[in-house]
């Protein structure tokens, strides 16, 4: 759940969207859009855990606890150095991502002066753009991977303990997108480019220091 609640604070298109969806067409269209993302979440999760077996399988092969504890760990590490040298800050939601030209490709022509057609739909409409901005956002796959191999595979986890363990960061991430939709008037104050620098070097802290702890024991 820690681990969800630092995935979850990360500042990027991802809150960015939820805070502005929350914004412009009030709380339900919020959770729709973060419902959109953990619905994508799910399914990373879902298709790591039913690899388990496979992964399982490799877990014979000489010093693969070790590879696999480096591998996750290393991501891990590179997320936190990322997030610490990144000097580029978003200042709100540029709906100018892929996930929105592949909307307004499904959507069709807009009508002379509006941007994005695909608000006409409603709930499902961001629900469907979070889901897109999420699945098609290449830090997602790599994150979970990166978990899986750190943690599940390189302590051999039961599928059990795999299933406690994804479940808790997605509940995490659940609570807390939900009081982002719903305090999105303090959030956007909150997000100006002073606390938002903070906020990604203290995070991004965070995954370094993890990734160090888990690349010792890894070795260890």
């Amino acid at each position: 759940m820690l681990l969800g609640l630092t995935l979850s604070f990360m500042v990027g298109p991802l809150l960015f969207a939820i805070v502005q969806a929350s914004l412009d067409r009030g709380f339900r269209a919020g959770v729709a859009l973060a419902a959109g993302i953990w619905t994508s979440d799910g399914l990373y999760i879902l298709l790591i855990y039913r690899g388990m077996d496979a992964l399982t399988a490799l877990t014979a092969l000489p010093n693969f606890r070790l590879w696999a504890g480096l591998a996750g760990s290393t991501i891990l590490v590179l997320f936190g150095i990322g997030a610490l040298l990144t000097r580029k800050i978003p200042a709100a939601d540029s709906q100018n991502t892929t996930a929105d030209r592949v909307l307004d490709a499904l959507d069709g022509p807009e009508p002379p002066g509006v941007e994005h057609n695909w608000t006409r739909w409603g709930y499902p409409g961001y629900w469907l753009r979070g889901f897109l901005l999420n699945t098609i956002n290449p830090f997602t796959v790599f994150f979970w991977l990166g978990l899986a191999g750190a943690f599940v595979v390189s302590n051999e986890w039961s599928s059990g303990q795999a299933v406690s363990f994804f479940s808790g960061m997605l509940l995490a991430l659940i609570a807390t997108d939900v009081l982002k939709a719903y305090a999105a008037k303090r959030v956007r104050s909150f997000l100006d480019p002073k606390h938002i620098r903070r906020l990604q070097q203290a995070i991004g802290l965070a995954l370094l220091i993890s990734g160090v702890v888990l690349l010792v024991r890894a070795f260890l």
